[in-house]
Parts: structure tokens; C-alpha cells; sequence
């Protein structure tokens, strides 16, 4: 069941939302839940010597089949993740808090816009999501 209970959090400041070549779509974003299990320290958050547990705007997402929430996208899962459901859309990113395995973050993700593959900040997915089946509309633009 999705939990979308309130809590509240400093994530810092704004990161780098250049991987949006505009705001077409900024605005539509739909509401969702991570599942933290599927992200990884260093991977999908922590990244360049942060410790603030902030998944970065801008990771690509795909959907858990069986619970509706969304993981990082990866073309090689089988659990509804290898199909590209949008982008995080916050532009601070979303804080995991303390103890990323028990949060329940919520968040916004971009179904359909122009997006800049090499300004995602997950490198592995820079190229992966250029040939992804997708569940939303994106347009992919050079820099």
C-alpha cells in the first residue's frame, strides 16, 4: 500500500537541474513514492562525497510493478523498473532522511519533457535511457 504520510526535511540547496532543456512538462509532474531498498549509496545518491542522502533531481525512474513506487530506472530489472517512467522532478532532490531503508519519501516525477541526457546525474543512465521503452513522452536534446 502507498504511504504518502508528511514529513519534513532540509535537503540544502538547489542542484543541478540542467537535464531539463526546458520547462515543458515542469509543471505536470505527478506525485509518487521511492522505494528506497532499490537505491544505492554512491549509485543513486551520495554522489561526489556527499553524505546528505539526497537522491539528486534528475534520476531516471521506473515503476515496481507489484507495489507502485519507483526505483531507479535499470533496462536490465524484471520488476517493472526496466521500463522508463520519468525523471525525478524536484529540484532539490528528495532526502532518504537517517536511515534511508526506512523512509518513505515522496516525490515529483516528470512524465513527459525535454530532457538532456548528459546532464542526468546518474552516469550509467546517460545512454541507457536514450533507447529505453517508455512509459511517458520525453524528447531527448543535445547540450
Amino acid at each position: 500500500m502507498t504511504d504518502f504520510s508528511v514529513t519534513s526535511g532540509i535537503t540544502g540547496e538547489n542542484q543541478d537541474t540542467r537535464w531539463r532543456a526546458s520547462a515543458h512538462g515542469e509543471d505536470a509532474a505527478r506525485p509518487g513514492q521511492l522505494d528506497p531498498t532499490k537505491f544505492t549509496a554512491g549509485t543513486h545518491y551520495n554522489l561526489g562525497g556527499r553524505t546528505d542522502n539526497v537522491v539528486p533531481s534528475g534520476v531516471a525512474l521506473g515503476q515496481i510493478t507489484a507495489t507502485k513506487l519507483y526505483g531507479p530506472y535499470d533496462s536490465t530489472a524484471t520488476d517493472g523498473r526496466e521500463k522508463l517512467a520519468g525523471y525525478l522532478n524536484n529540484n532539490a532532490g528528495v532526502s532518504l532522511g537517517a536511515t534511508p531503508a526506512t523512509s518513505k519519501p515522496t516525490c515529483a516525477v516528470l512524465k513527459h519533457g525535454l530532457i538532456k541526457a548528459s546532464r542526468l546525474p546518474i552516469p550509467a543512465q546517460r545512454t541507457s535511457v536514450l533507447t529505453a521503452t517508455a512509459t511517458g513522452s520525453f524528447t531527448y536534446v543535445e547540450d
